[in-house]
């Protein structure tokens, strides 16, 4: 019974907190700047990350109302917020502080809802929470009847006369993600080009040394929807 009364307090806490940080964006206020990452402190951290208890993730998923924007299990209802589902338990753990810390900050109202979310949970919640969404996969898209060559190229082998790196080389072969690579097999197609916009633009700069700010600078806005639209419709193998 306490526990309960206890979640739900979170939850109220939590919607009272997001509402407030919305209004803060619209007021023009902005969050404090965070230090970056480099591989050595991120290295620390993940060394002293909890072990994460995916039956008190399921618990915090519920009861703080998580699943509200991101769904049940952590699979988005809606384009235009990312499904959690199948990512790495380092990537969301990260991504957690990086919104708490204000490092993840990309200007709008859902980074001040993220904000105000994570703001009262602890190292111990957020590892409840990775452990608990990267036990599902997210929903694919109908598949590409025949992916453009050119963006079969972009995701297998890059493009050197650009310094684009393959996407595979850190997605994955099949977008599974890696370690903070975050998987993007099955990823909503909306979420995904208002994140590469975001990199593109240096409005989010969370990832370690900018990697993503430097291979989506000369990417088109038609190779991003392209590449939105192809990983949106792959199975995670």
């Amino acid at each position: 019974m306490k526990k309960t009364l206890l979640l739900r307090a979170l939850a109220l806490g939590t919607l009272a907190a997001a509402l407030s940080g919305v209004a803060l964006a619209e007021t023009g206020h902005h969050m404090p700047k965070a230090e970056a990452w480099s591989m050595s402190t991120w290295n620390q951290t993940v060394s002293d990350m909890p072990q994460g208890d995916a039956i008190k993730g399921a618990d915090l998923h519920r009861e703080a109302m998580c699943m509200t924007c991101h769904g049940d299990k952590g699979q988005a209802p809606s384009r235009n917020v990312p499904s959690l589902a199948g990512n790495t338990i380092e990537y969301n753990y990260k991504t957690l502080m990086d919104y708490q810390s204000g490092l993840r900050n990309e200007g709008d109202g859902k980074s001040a809802v993220m904000a105000a979310a994570t703001h009262n949970l602890t190292k111990q919640d957020m590892a409840d929470l990775a452990a608990y969404y990267a036990q599902f996969a997210m929903i694919s898209q109908p598949a590409i009847e025949q992916v453009d060559p050119a963006i079969d190229r972009l995701v297998r082998k890059g493009d050197a006369s650009r310094m684009i790196v393959p996407c595979a080389s850190c997605h994955g072969a099949h977008g599974e993600g890696n370690a903070i690579t975050p998987a993007l097999a099955g990823q909503t197609a909306h979420y995904f080009v208002r994140t590469m916009q975001a990199y593109k633009h240096k409005h989010r700069t969370n990832d370690i040394n900018e990697g993503m700010a430097q291979f989506t600078h000369d990417l088109t806005d038609a190779e991003i929807q392209a590449l939105a639209d192809y990983y949106a419709s792959l199975n995670a193998k």
